[in-house]
């Protein structure tokens, strides 16, 4: 312990005000193994603790570590499950992977096995690589498709478990508002806000304007929720026509924010011929099939046919502005921002190459980007070529 200290208290003497930007990167990067070796180590204490029967392990972490209780209960957690993860551990151990990502790990494990998980050599690979919110999703990903049910289970729990509470914090003396819903629902109630939060940019000036001088984005997002609850204009309070956002004097008027849940199946899986088939929400990741049940009864449905390496057989042309049926194949396809992963009702559909500089509306020249990256890479485009290939982010090198 002796040495651990001293080698902290010099870089403490040492400073860091001059070191150049790319040794700091590099210093940032081993302290960062060192950490979670840190967490590593301090979960097996715990695990030695709780097996020894001589107290309880996360309360030492709290009290020994001075660690929070939530942090502690969750560092012994993970150290617990990962005792049936040899891979995994010894990857934690080594500073090969974060505390979040064993986390993700083990949540998979919670509904899939701790086996099937620890020996995915590719999940582990992902695991080593990934942010640890990229692979969070991708661990949830794999779970939803080996689990035997195909997650119908866990997504009924979730459904039961959705909860939401309302009550003023007496530190602060604020409202509050907490709710916990299942992926599905979620991914309907984010649209509906960022909707309305893009609406409230817009009107506050929006790009061309200076928006933050009215309100900051947090204040926008918290303005959205109370307008989407009472119908009333969060500044004003004066009711909100349905569907056009300006004032209104009909008593119980409501304001409405468009959503599109976009449910992506193999044609297997709605006829039956296949129901191991994909079958997936877009901005959540995999479904079971039985969701295609609970759609509602005015829900638009719409067909795409692929080829075998997924590329659209049908599309329209012939325009600048890609069309409905195009949106949709980029989104099945990218997902959602080629750069940041920003959900698909966030993106615009850019041109690779410029319509200006000749370039189709053709899928091939398509690719969706988040409204901040499609400002960027319009800014950064040279010679009328995006330096992106639709589909994915390309490297700073690749040729143009």
């Amino acid at each position: 312990m002796g040495r651990v200290e001293a080698g902290l208290a010099g870089l403490d003497a040492a400073g860091l005000d001059d070191v150049p930007v790319p040794e700091l990167r590099d210093l940032a990067a081993a302290m960062g193994r060192a950490r979670t070796r840190i967490e590593a180590l301090l979960g097996r204490i715990a695990t030695g603790v709780d097996r020894s029967g001589g107290g309880d392990g996360a309360a030492v972490l709290r009290d020994s570590a001075r660690m929070s209780g939530h942090q502690a209960r969750r560092v012994a957690k993970v150290a617990e499950r990962l005792s049936e993860m040899p891979n995994a551990a010894a990857a934690l151990g080594a500073g090969a992977i974060t505390l979040e990502h064993a986390a993700a790990l083990v949540g998979a494990a919670e509904q899939c096995g701790a086996g099937l998980v620890d020996n995915d050599a590719d999940l582990l690979e992902r695991a080593g690589q990934a942010s640890p919110e990229t692979f969070a999703r991708q661990a949830r990903d794999f779970a939803a498709r080996q689990s035997p049910d195909r997650g119908e289970a866990r997504l009924e729990h979730q459904r039961r478990a959705r909860r939401a509470s309302a009550f003023i914090d007496p530190e602060t003396g604020m409202g509050r508002l907490a709710a916990d819903f299942d992926p599905v629902s979620h991914n309907l109630v984010t649209q509906a806000i960022d909707h309305r939060t893009d609406a409230l940019y817009r009107a506050d000036g929006g790009r061309d304007g200076q928006p933050d001088r009215v309100r900051t984005s947090r204040q926008r997002r918290a303005d959205a929720l109370f307008e989407l609850i009472t119908g009333r204009d969060a500044t004003t309070r004066a009711p909100l026509v349905n569907g056009t956002g300006k004032n209104g004097n009909g008593a119980g008027a409501v304001i409405t924010a468009a959503n599109q849940l976009v449910v992506v199946a193999d044609l297997g899986v709605i006829d039956g011929t296949d129901p191991d088939g994909r079958c997936e929400v877009l901005g959540t990741g995999p479904v079971p099939p039985a969701v295609l049940a609970r759609l509602s009864p005015d829900t638009r449905l719409a067909g795409m046919i692929f080829s075998g390496n997924g590329q659209p057989l049908w599309l329209g042309r012939s325009r600048r502005l890609a069309n409905a049926p195009q949106h949709l194949a980029v989104a099945v396809r990218d997902r959602g921002c080629v750069d940041c992963g920003a959900p698909m009702h966030r993106c615009e559909i850019h041109h690779v190459r410029e319509w200006s500089n000749g370039g189709s509306t053709d899928i091939g020249n398509l690719a969706a980007l988040c409204h901040t990256h499609h400002r960027q890479h319009h800014a950064l485009t040279t010679g009328g070529q995006s330096r992106i290939r639709s589909g994915r982010a390309r490297a700073r090198d690749d040729p143009p």
